[in-house]
């Protein structure tokens, strides 16, 4: 029998943290193959389905960039070259058929040449708790040109019933969302760009199935605070504010939402594209 490598003392603290459990926290790459293996699919259909969802995403960018008024404010975006974009938030953000995934889709077909990055850092799940430790372990090391910030509706999340307190109070939530304003202020020259919290279709969040499991809801009058708490302090702070909440309604139209009547689906994000692009135009 072949004797063991020795480990690196880096090996043996990764192993002994357990860090292979938790790479999204840490920010650590995962690779296809142990994507794959996490969801039980083959590499090569897990690869097949990302460039089939980033084929559709471009599909989608490119009507959009049809309309003249869209293609000009993706020209006009003022980011620099070899400059990043960073799109932090939840679920809404990561999908792979977000806004933020749209947005880079956009700047890619019109900007290639000028060489900017756009990363996408949001993790399912996120609250603003977890995003202003994130700001501070992982994303002001982007060092930012814009950075675009969604979060609030995992804030809003209510465990055990309709009436449960959400996840993460109003005050709590408040303070979050300041402390990662004046953290990108403070240790970079990124322009901010706040978007509000998106509504849930109540009707259907409520019945979801494997919402039930955990006891989970949510309640639009929450969210409707949360997104009032954005705007209250985007207007402090003098920083840009995509309204989404006045955007999408409290009473949501379902057809822009998937099944579970909680995130947008691809036409609820062109919508979400779409407003952001059009506060990207305001001086601040």
């Amino acid at each position: 029998m072949t004797a063991p490598a020795a480990l690196s003392d880096e090996s043996k603290f990764l192993i002994d943290f357990n860090v292979c459990s938790v790479p999204a926290a840490l920010g650590l790459d995962i690779p296809p193959v142990a994507a794959a293996a996490m969801l039980d699919i083959s590499e090569g259909d897990y690869e097949n389905y990302i460039r089939e969802a980033a084929d559709t995403v471009r599909a989608s960018g490119r009507r959009l960039l049809e309309r003249p008024e869209v293609a000009n404010a993706i020209d006009s975006w003022q980011i620099p070259a070899a400059g990043t974009v960073l799109a932090v938030g939840d679920s809404i953000t990561t999908y792979r058929y977000s806004f933020a995934h749209l947005l880079a889709a956009m700047l890619q077909d019109r900007r290639e040449e000028e060489g900017i990055r756009f990363v996408n850092a949001g993790q399912s799940g996120y609250t603003s708790s977890l995003g202003l430790e994130t700001t501070y372990s992982q994303n002001l090391a982007y060092q930012p040109d814009w950075v675009l910030i969604k979060f609030g509706v995992n804030d809003c999340k209510q465990f055990g019933g309709k009436q449960a307190h959400p996840l993460v109070s109003a005050d709590e939530y408040r303070a979050n969302m300041a402390a990662i304003v004046n953290a990108y202020r403070r240790f970079s020259n990124a322009q901010i760009v706040l978007l509000t919290p998106t509504p849930v279709v109540e009707s259907i969040t409520d019945i979801n199935p494997d919402l039930a499991t955990m006891r989970l809801h949510w309640r639009n009058a929450n969210l409707a605070t949360y997104a009032e708490i954005i705007r209250n302090l985007a207007d402090k702070q003098n920083v840009r504010c995509v309204d989404l909440m006045a955007a999408f309604g409290l009473d949501p139209d379902p057809t822009l939402f998937l099944p579970d009547g909680l995130h947008p689906n691809p036409a609820g994000h062109q919508i979400i594209a779409e407003h952001t692009l059009f506060v990207l135009q305001v001086d601040k």
